[in-house]
């Protein structure tokens, strides 16, 4: 009869410590959980060529999607040799009008192989504007190739 009576108590006592633990939490309510979703951005890699002469001028018109990023623009490769560097500058897009005002920044010396203007951009429709910069001589046509990266 000491068996039954011991199994009962221990029972008894392991029922009524599992109760008590699992009053020791507190309020048990639970508090909001706030969900944060965070975008992140693409970067778009555009490249533009074309020839230009002495004096000549070539419009380019793109898109930044997101604001807050890195924007940069460099030519790969710009031939003849003789022509050591092109103009290059960024600007607003008028679609409306098809004109770039060249007036957010420009680099009369744009050379192959280095970034010739960097910055942060606001989302919206921007150009690049491929120009001589007084080293392209008379008789003489650069062919380019230029790379923008934006997000």
């Amino acid at each position: 009869m000491m068996r039954h009576t011991t199994r009962h108590i221990c029972l008894t006592l392991l029922f009524a410590a599992a109760h008590s633990a699992g009053g020791c939490g507190g309020d048990s309510s639970t508090s909001p959980t706030t969900t944060t979703t965070t975008t992140t951005a693409t970067l778009v890699t555009e490249t533009f060529s074309g020839s230009i002469g002495q004096n000549g001028v070539s419009v380019y018109p793109f898109t930044v999607s997101t604001s807050g990023y890195s924007l940069l623009a460099g030519y790969t490769s710009i031939v003849p040799a003789s022509v050591t560097a092109l103009g290059i500058g960024l600007g607003s897009w008028d679609a409306t009008t098809s004109t770039c005002s060249l007036n957010i920044t420009q680099n009369d010396a744009g050379r192959s192989g280095s970034t010739a203007i960097s910055g942060n951009a606001n989302a919206g429709s921007y150009c690049l504007r491929v120009y001589d910069g007084a080293n392209i001589g008379a008789s003489v046509t650069a062919s380019y190739s230029v790379q923008v990266q934006h997000y």
